[in-house]
C-alpha cells in the first residue's frame, strides 16, 4: 500500500486494520480462549481481553497527537488475539527535508525513501529489532544441526577469515550473542554522531573486516558492551554453515511456519543480510513474532523456536547493561532485552529494541504482546519511553485486573 505523506491524516482502528492485504475475522466472545493467527488475525477488544480500554484510549490520543514524539504504530495482542491496532501518519519527507544531507540511500537515516518506511511502502524498519531475530535464527540452527553449540567459537566458525589472533579466534558464539566478545567498540553516542563505530563501519566495503580489525580491549565474557557489528558476525556465521542466504534460510525456518511473507533486508557490503538493524516488517508480522516467543517458541502446535533457547534469550545473562545508572536496570540475554526483571512483585517483560522506537514487548504471565513503530530520532525533547507508557498504561492495569479474578 503506497503511503500519502502530505495528507495530515490519522488512521486508527481498534478492532480493524489499515492493512489492505489483511482480512480479519470476527470477534471473540471470551477473554480464556488461546487463538492463533492464521492468514488474518482474529479481533477482540480491550474489555474483552481484561485490558484497560480507557487507559489504551488515553495512549492512543496521546500518540496521535504527537505528544511522544514519531510513533507510527501500536498493537496490543492478548491470548493471541488483536485487540487493540492503530497507526499514526507523519509526513517523514517533510520532516526530513531540512536536515537530508550527503549521498541518498539505506544508511542515510534522513532519507525518507528509506527511513522509517520502505520504497513508500508499509514495511517498517526494525533497527536493532532485527539482532532478536538473528538469534532465533541461531537458535534453530543449532537445532536443527546446522550450528554446533554456543561453545564454538569465531576460528572456528569463520574458517575463511583466517583469524591469526588467538584471543579473537577464541570468542565464543555465547559470548557474542551477550555482547560479551570483548572488542573494542564506540556504540553509547548517538547514531547522528560521526564518532559512533556503528555508523563509521557503514561506510566502509566488510563490515566484518572492520570489527575483526579492532583491538581486543576486555577478557571475553567478563564485560558487557553494545556491539551491532558482533551482531552482524552471526549472520556471517548462520549462512557460512548453511551455504544458503539468511533470507532463504529464514523464510524456510521462521518466516514461512509463522506466516511472514512480505518483508524486505538490506545487504551488508561483504555480501551478507544486514541482522544489525536490517530488517523491514509490517507491524503485524513483528507481533506474529513476539507471539512466537509468548508462546515459548511454539506455533499453533509446531515448535519453531526450541523452548530453550526462548528461555535463553529472554534470561537477564548481563543483569544490568548500564549500572552507571541507577534508574536503568535492563538485563540482557540471548539478543534480547529484559525490561522488567520482575523481582519486585510486579509483572516480568522482556522484548526486542530498535533505534527509533522499534519494539515487541513480552509479558508471558499475561500472555500479553505490545508492538510499537517509530522514528523517533530527532533532536528536541526527551518523550516518555515508549516501553514505561505501555508497561504502566497496558500492563500494570491488566495484572491488577488479573490479581482481581
Amino acid at each position: 500500500m503506497t503511503r500519502f505523506p502530505l495528507l495530515s491524516l490519522v488512521c486508527v482502528f481498534a478492532l480493524a486494520a489499515c492493512d489492505s492485504d489483511s482480512s480479519l475475522e470476527p470477534p471473540v466472545d471470551t477473554k480464556t480462549a488461546i487463538s492463533w493467527p492464521g492468514e488474518s488475525w482474529q479481533t477482540s477488544t480491550p474489555e474483552q481481553e481484561g485490558l484497560d480500554a480507557q487507559a489504551i484510549a488515553q495512549l492512543d490520543e496521546e500518540f496521535r497527537a504527537g505528544k511522544h514524539g514519531y510513533v507510527d504504530s501500536m498493537l496490543i495482542i492478548r491470548n493471541g488475539r488483536l485487540a487493540f491496532e492503530a497507526y499514526y501518519e507523519n509526513d517523514y519527507p517533510t520532516i526530513n527535508a531540512d536536515l537530508m544531507t550527503g549521498e541518498s540511500g539505506p544508511y542515510n537515516y534522513y532519507d525518507a525513501s528509506w527511513h522509517p518506511f520502505y520504497q513508500g511502502s508499509d514495511l517498517h524498519t526494525l533497527q536493532s529489532t532485527s539482532k532478536s531475530f538473528m538469534s532465533a535464527l541461531v537458535g534453530i540452527a543449532i537445532a536443527r544441526g546446522d550450528l554446533p553449540g554456543v561453545n564454538a567459537t569465531l576460528g572456528e566458525l569463520l574458517p575463511h577469515r583466517h583469524i591469526t589472533d588467538p584471543q579473537k579466534a577464541a570468542i565464543t558464539l555465547d559470548n557474542i550473542l551477550t555482547m560479551r566478545s570483548g572488542f573494542e567498540w564506540e556504540e553509547i553516542v548517538s547514531y547522528l554522531d560521526p564518532r559512533n563505530d556503528a555508523i563509521i563501519v557503514e561506510s566502509t566495503d566488510d563490515w566484518v573486516a572492520y570489527l575483526l580489525a579492532k583491538p581486543i580491549a576486555y577478557e571475553q565474557g567478563t564485560t558487557y558492551y553494545y556491539n551491532s557489528i558482533s551482531t552482524q558476525l552471526l549472520s556471517e556465521i548462520v549462512s557460512t554453515a548453511t551455504g544458503r542466504g539468511l533470507d532463504d534460510y529464514a523464510e524456510e525456518v521462521l518466516f514461512g511456519p509463522i506466516g511472514i511473507k512480505d518483508y524486505f533486508w538490506k545487504t551488508a557490503p561483504e555480501g551478507t543480510k544486514d541482522v544489525s538493524g536490517g530488517l523491514y516488517l509490517k507491524p503485524r508480522d513483528l507481533a506474529r513474532f513476539g507471539l512466537l516467543f509468548e508462546r515459548n517458541g511454539e506455533w499453533d502446535g509446531k515448535q519453531i523456536v526450541p523452548a530453550a533457547w526462548v528461555a535463553k534469550s529472554s534470561a537477564p545473562i548481563v543483569q544490568d547493561t548500564w549500572p552507571e545508572d541507577p534508574d536503568y536496570n535492563s538485563g540482557y540475554g540471548y539478543q534480547w532485552w529484559i525490561h522488567r526483571h520482575g523481582n519486585d512483585g510486579k509483572p516480568f517483560m522482556y522484548g526486542t529494541s530498535g533505534w527509533g522506537g522499534q519494539y515487541a514487548l513480552i509479558v508471558p504471565d499475561l500472555k500479553l504482546v505490545g508492538v510499537f513503530t517509530g522514528w523517533r530520532i530527532y533532536a528536541g525533547p526527551r518523550h516518555e519511553s515508549v516501553v514505561k507508557l505501555f508497561y504502566d498504561r497496558v500492563v500494570m492495569p491488566a495484572a491488577q485486573a488479573a490479581g482481581a479474578e
